[in-house]
C-alpha cells in the first residue's frame, strides 16, 4: 500500500495512463492480465494506483501491449 502523498499522485496517474493505453489497444483487464502473465486483480490494483509495480510487471505489461516500456512509463 502506497502512503506517501506524492507517490500516491505518481501511481494515480501512471494507473490511469495505462488504463488508457489498455483501452487503447482493445484489452480487458482480463486479457492484460493474460497477456502480461500477471494476476487480473495486479492490473487493477496499477490502474487504481494502489501499488507500484516492478520493473519486470511493467516490461510484461508493455511488451503484452507492444508498446516500448517509454511509452508505457511516459505519462
Amino acid at each position: 500500500m502506497v502512503n506517501n502523498t506524492r507517490n500516491k499522485k505518481t501511481l494515480s496517474k501512471f494507473g490511469k495512463h495505462l488504463r488508457s493505453l489498455r483501452i487503447s489497444k482493445g484489452f480487458s483487464q482480463q486479457d492484460l492480465a493474460y497477456e502480461a502473465e500477471i494476476n487480473k486483480n495486479q492490473i487493477g490494483n496499477i490502474e487504481r494506483g494502489e501499488v507500484n509495480p516492478t520493473l519486470t510487471t511493467l516490461l510484461n505489461i508493455a511488451n503484452s501491449l507492444n508498446i516500448s516500456i517509454s511509452e508505457l512509463v511516459n505519462f
